[in-house]
This record gives structure tokens, C-alpha cells and sequence, in this order.
């Protein structure tokens, strides 16, 4: 298993994150067996949790990760757009791993225009693996 499955298989290390490319998360996922949802945020004008689907943040015993893109134009327009979203999601993410549970809120964001950390380090793995 990969260190980002491991990582992602680790509850205590629920949250939220960045990530510049999808496809390690993806396998990730996959090798987990969690459940993979994708959020575009441009499609939701006031970038809350009320126009995600009511399921999204609800806990799984197998674990779950929310995977947002789109956000670029709603941040650029207004750099707080997104603070009550990031605040409920990390809020979220604390409740279910104090229950255990795995929860991951990760955001498609290659140029790090949110203050968050990244989830994976892509470059570091690659280096790794070259002999």
C-alpha cells in the first residue's frame, strides 16, 4: 500500500487538505475502499456546505473523502469565501475522528491559493521512487 493510502486509512489524520494532482488520491481511495465525492464549487454560488449534497459529510465507517475543485473564481472574487465552508468541514473532520471515523476534505488546488496544508507531497514520491 502506498504511503497516501496509508495515510488516508490513519483516522487520526482526518482533515482538510490540499492537493496539486488527483490521481495519487484517487488510487488512494480506491486501494481504501472509502468513498469518493466530488464537489464543484463553482456551481455553488455561496461556497457553503448548503448547496453540497446532504449526504456528503456524513459518516462512513469505510471512510470518506470529499474531493472540491472550481473554488479559483469564488476566492479570487472574495478571499474569505470559503472560511465558513473551511471552518465546518474541519469541524466535521474533528467529530468524526474523535469517533474514529475516517474523513478527508480535500481541495484541487495546484497553485495553493488556500491556506491549507498539503496532503501529499507528489514531488517527494516521485524522487523516492527514481533509482
Amino acid at each position: 500500500m502506498g504511503k497516501l493510502a496509508e495515510r488516508l486509512s490513519d483516522g487520526r489524520r482526518s482533515g482538510v487538505s490540499r492537493v496539486e494532482s488527483t490521481e495519487a488520491l484517487e488510487e488512494a481511495v480506491m486501494l481504501n475502499g472509502f468513498s469518493l465525492t466530488r464537489i464543484a464549487l463553482d456551481g455553488i454560488p455561496d461556497g457553503t456546505l448548503s448547496g453540497i449534497p446532504a449526504d456528503a459529510a456524513s459518516a462512513r465507517a469505510d471512510g470518506r473523502v470529499l474531493l472540491f475543485s472550481g473554488f479559483e473564481t469564488l476566492v479570487r472574487a472574495d478571499s474569505g469565501a470559503l472560511d465558513d465552508l473551511l471552518a465546518r468541514l474541519r469541524t466535521v473532520a474533528a467529530e468524526q475522528q474523535e469517533a474514529g471515523l475516517r474523513f478527508f476534505a480535500v481541495f484541487l488546488d495546484p497553485q495553493a491559493i488556500l491556506p491549507l496544508a498539503q496532503l501529499y507531497n507528489w514531488h517527494l514520491s516521485t524522487a523516492a521512487r527514481t533509482p
